[in-house]
């Protein structure tokens, strides 16, 4: 039973796990590890997983939870490596526009604390309700959805300065 479990309803969120670590830490081939770490620790736990009652939040609070134990042991500052690579070909003006637009939003995320841009992540990408967040978060429902919209307001703000100025903050 536990093994149909871990390949039914497991093995379909490592994408997802996958793609949860990568915003945490910036690195593919770490996330990639973390992800490993992840399902093998399921995987030894698979005796208790017929009383898990969604297993998508708790493979996602695992996969947090091994991020931040391996920021911590490894000292790893968050994003030092993550660098963004400009290629010098030419490109359309819509091509130029959508990667100032993503430059600009990586740098408005950048400004946010990392627990909204956790749950932002996990909101807009993931697209996890606000009770799947508050469980992988130990957060309040009520403060899952302050941030939220916080984080949506911060970002509709920053492009509209940008818009209007050519400068955010």
């Amino acid at each position: 039973m536990s093994k149909k479990i871990f390949e039914h309803k497991i093995m379909p969120v490592t994408q997802k796990m996958y793609r949860y670590a990568f915003s945490i830490l910036k690195d593919s081939d770490l996330a990639n590890d973390v992800v490993q770490d992840c399902l093998l620790k399921i995987w030894e736990k698979r005796k208790i997983l017929p009383k898990i009652k969604s297993y998508d939040s708790w493979a996602m609070r695992i996969t947090r939870n091994q991020c931040y134990d391996w920021v911590k042991t490894n000292r790893y500052t968050i994003g030092d490596e993550a660098l963004v690579n400009v290629s010098n070909t030419e490109e359309t003006d819509f091509e130029s526009i959508l990667k100032d637009s993503k430059l600009w939003l990586d740098k408005i995320m950048d400004s946010l604390s990392q627990k909204n841009r956790e749950i932002f992540h996990l909101r807009e990408v993931e697209e996890m309700t606000y009770q799947e967040i508050a469980e992988i978060m130990s957060l309040s429902l009520s403060d899952v959805k302050v941030s939220v919209h916080r984080t949506r307001q911060k970002i509709k703000s920053s492009f509209q300065k940008i818009e209007g100025y050519g400068i955010a903050n």
